[in-house]
This record gives structure tokens, sequence and C-alpha cells, in this order.
């Protein structure tokens, strides 16, 4: 699809401000900054149901560790199954 030139069209209409930032592409490549290394594996996400108290006492103990609680269950798992 072709890049539209909006060009002025944020002047006389309060409510579009900042709407030609959208629009129009930024200085410089912004392909080169968007790389970054494939991941080691893909990843997938997996709705999980805790209990609300469970939850608050993952989110304390991984404050006092320094971890998420995403990091914690995935350890806990990752030791129990020795995946």
């Amino acid at each position: 699809m072709a890049k539209k030139n909006f060009g002025e069209i944020e002047d006389n209409n309060k409510n579009l401000g900042g709407v030609s930032a959208l629009f129009n592409s930024p200085a410089g490549n912004a392909k080169d900054e968007k790389q970054s290394p494939l991941p080691e594996e893909e990843t997938v996400t997996y709705p999980l149901r805790l209990k609300k108290s469970a939850l608050k006492a993952l989110k304390i103990l991984g404050a006092q560790r320094g971890i998420t609680v995403k990091e914690l269950i995935l350890s806990v798992v990752e030791k129990e199954y020795d995946l």
C-alpha cells in the first residue's frame, strides 16, 4: 500500500494533533533499529487460572527475589518435570 502524505492536516484542527506522526515515516532507517536476534525457541501463550491468594503470594515472593511471577512459575515447572 502506498504511503499517504497528509501534509499539514493538523493545522486548524485541535483534535488531530500528532496525527502526521502516525502516518509519516520517522527520520532515519527504522528497519535497522528493529532487527533483533531471533529467540532460541518459539513462545506461546497459555491461560493460567490462579486463586487470588496464590497470585498475591507469588507476587510477594517474586518481589523479594527480584523476579517476575512468570519466571517463578516457569522455574518450578521446569524443576518439577525436568524440562
